[in-house]
């Protein structure tokens, strides 16, 4: 049971709610409809299938709470969280009493609504499983859900370990005493020569074999032995940086440990890279001068300008005054660094070339997921992309207008800051005006 395999409605009387909604949802992999009444929302339920409901409290004609007695009508196990500004005692009593599943406050910020969601998404499987197995299998699943909910947990524990080697024991020990395999080995892979993080089980003297293993993968010569053992590989885009590797020795794998392997799998992948591409939000040391540009945050702006040197003074003022921030530049950051004497901040260099933080700009999702991760761990921080020209050359002016519409609303919800340098003289007018139209022009005094 995948995301994807998850329907959402998202049900508001206004625009940018909903697009800001479904853009988050939709990035996490979810089937996203919308809808912008009550009214709309009924139509939708009657001819298609719907799991779970974001639904406004408050909209014009249908009321929220009419809209939910209706929904529960149509079909009692639609799940619907309650989406208000206005949310009272009273209002989340009589949305419990119809039958919500949960109620959030707006304004909704994206780790809680991808929270939220997600444990309604947990739910649904859950529910499920239940279905497609007997009574005689119900126990059986309970320590399913025992392990689902180790991973949910894991997943969020992650966000807040400081060290790779941390992370990677907290892994190892999930795996190894929650969800009870008696060998687990936790690999990083960085081009493409592998490295143990962290095991529980094998001798720790006989490390060449932990290696051979991942060898054997590699190679295409790894085979199950007696169907005891699993190997994951823990992929971004085309690469390879981790692997999970599980054995039990008394009792052979069922699909379900595999798929919870997997599942834990893709849960480390944003840990993984927050280390691989060392976007951990280190402040650089405060200037000992007051701050020259008061950028105001949820704001993206343009910086037309030839040599990009003026964004880089923007961007290196603002770090040096407390603001976390992340470079993700054309021009190769050991450069960029020297220039500017940025020693703590995260650099991702847009290249074709693979090498330490290099992201090919072909890859816009991974970047997208890139900066949501930072955004996630620094608060109202600034973010310099200087390279758009360079993104739009290797794929194409629509796709990269798609990408500055989210990335900009991104900073929006987080309340980040955007930077984009611009050779003016790199577009035509038509160009010129849909990317103004999508962002603001910074005008400053010399």
């Amino acid at each position: 049971m995948e995301k994807n395999e998850f329907s959402i409605l998202v049900v508001d009387d206004e625009e940018d709610i909903r697009e800001n909604l479904k853009i988050i949802l939709e990035a996490e992999g979810y089937n996203i409809f919308d809808a912008d009444s009550g009214e709309e929302a009924i139509k939708i339920l009657q001819n298609t299938k719907i799991d779970l409901v974001l639904l406004d409290l408050k909209m014009k004609g249908m009321s929220g709470e009419e809209t939910l007695r209706k929904i529960k009508e149509l079909n009692s196990e639609t799940m619907v969280i309650i989406l208000t500004g206005y949310a009272t005692l009273d209002s989340s009593l009589e949305a419990i009493k119809y039958g919500a599943y949960d109620y959030i406050r707006k304004p909704v910020s994206i780790n809680e609504i991808k929270r939220i969601v997600f444990k309604a998404f947990d739910r649904w499987k859950l529910t499920m499983l239940v279905k497609h197995y007997n009574n005689e299998l119900k126990q059986r699943y309970v320590k399913r859900n025992k392990e689902v909910l180790s991973v949910i947990t894991l997943s969020e524990r992650l966000r807040d370990v400081d060290s790779l080697e941390k992370g990677a024991k907290l892994v190892v020990d999930t795996i190894y005493e929650v969800i009870e395999f008696d060998k687990v080995v936790f690999y990083a892979v960085n081009h493409e020569i592998p490295t143990v993080l962290n095991q529980r089980g094998f001798d720790s003297k006989k490390s060449k074999k932990l290696i051979d293993i991942y060898d054997n993968y590699k190679n295409n010569n790894f085979s199950p032995s007696k169907d005891n053992n699993f190997f994951s590989p823990i992929f971004f885009e085309k690469d390879i940086i981790g692997a999970l590797y599980v054995e039990k020795l008394s009792t052979p794998l069922e699909k379900e440990d595999e798929n919870l392997i997997t599942l834990i799998s893709g849960e480390i992948t944003p840990f993984l890279l927050k280390f691989k591409y060392n976007i951990v939000t280190n402040g650089e040391d405060e200037a000992p001068f007051p701050i020259k540009y008061e950028i105001p945050s949820g704001r993206s702006f343009i910086v037309y300008e030839n040599k990009y040197e003026k964004s880089f003074e923007i961007f290196k003022d603002l770090v040096t005054h407390n603001i976390p921030g992340l470079a993700i530049t054309r021009t190769p950051p050991e450069s960029l660094r020297i220039i500017y004497d940025l020693e703590k901040t995260p650099f991702i260099w847009l290249s074709k070339i693979e090498g330490p933080n290099t992201v090919s700009p072909i890859y816009i999702n991974s970047i997208m997921n890139l900066i949501k991760d930072f955004i996630d761990n620094g608060k109202e921080s600034v973010i310099i992309l200087e390279g758009l020209e360079y993104i739009i050359s290797q794929n194409s002016f629509d796709i990269a207008i798609k990408f500055i519409q989210a990335l900009r609303d991104l900073i929006l919800i987080e309340n980040s800051r955007l930077i984009i340098p611009l050779n003016k003289d790199m577009f035509n007018q038509k160009e010129i005006t849909q990317i103004e139209k999508e962002l603001d022009v910074l005008k400053l005094k010399n």
